[in-house]
């Protein structure tokens, strides 16, 4: 056993010890059942989540445009962007299919 195991072994007899006289309400289980049963998934994470990755990409993309300046032909700025916005409409199209599952 490691040192953090051996830690949260002692906090985890310590709480346990601690908290041994206190019980949670009777009703209380069926309460948090019944709530986590009707509530329902938000896309909000998600759609923050490609909100940021976009973001993120539009940076990436910026700084390849800012070091590299034009080289030889105008094309690699197009490759550039296919690689880093098609792997991003991959990722939001799998989000979003998860969402609607």
């Amino acid at each position: 056993m490691n040192d953090d195991e051996r830690v949260l072994r002692m906090i985890d007899e310590e709480l346990d010890a601690a908290l041994a006289g206190i019980a949670a309400p009777p009703g209380f289980a069926a309460a948090v059942r019944r709530r986590v049963a009707s509530s329902s998934v938000s896309a909000l994470p998600e759609i923050l989540d490609s909100i940021g990755w976009a973001a993120v990409l539009a940076i990436v993309f910026m700084l390849l445009l800012w070091l590299a300046p034009m080289a030889r032909g105008a094309w690699w700025p197009v490759f550039a962007g296919s690689g880093v916005i098609v792997p991003a409409l991959f990722y939001g199209w799998r989000s979003i299919r998860a969402i609607a599952e």
